[in-house]
């Protein structure tokens, strides 16, 4: 009886562990917003087309990207190998983001495999993961 209770023991503490390694997987998401240079964004709150040439030249120079949604929310956009590099020609523009989210600490960042440029007016939402 007493091989049984630990046996199951050990089954449910290994069972809790692969979820729990499941639920760090990346989930993949699609955002919309305004491509902005972190470093401008948070010194000062610099957005829009009257920053763009700034924001190009210090998105050009090596600063972060982020996507700044409709609602104020800014995902880091991390480069990982061939993905999620963002062109600095698309700074203060509005684009689409498709993506794997990644959180650590409070921040949140997407590796993307897409970014798209789309037109002004459909900015701010927050995929479903598709």
């Amino acid at each position: 009886m007493r091989s049984f209770t630990v046996a199951g023991a050990l089954a449910l503490i290994g069972g809790f562990g692969l979820m729990a390694i499941a639920e760090d997987k990346p989930k993949e998401i699609t955002v919309k917003g305004e491509i902005v240079d972190l470093a401008c964004w948070l010194e000062d709150g610099k957005i829009g087309a009257e920053h763009k040439k700034c924001a190009t030249s210090c998105l050009k120079g090596g600063t972060p990207a982020g996507v700044l949604l409709e609602d104020g929310t800014v995902y880091l956009l991390v480069p990982h190998g061939s993905e999620g590099k963002v062109s600095p020609e698309l700074a203060g523009e509005m684009v689409e983001v498709k993506g794997k989210l990644l959180e650590r600490g409070g921040l949140k960042g997407i590796t993307a495999k897409t970014i798209k440029k789309v037109e002004k007016g459909h900015e701010g939402s927050e995929g479903s993961g598709k």
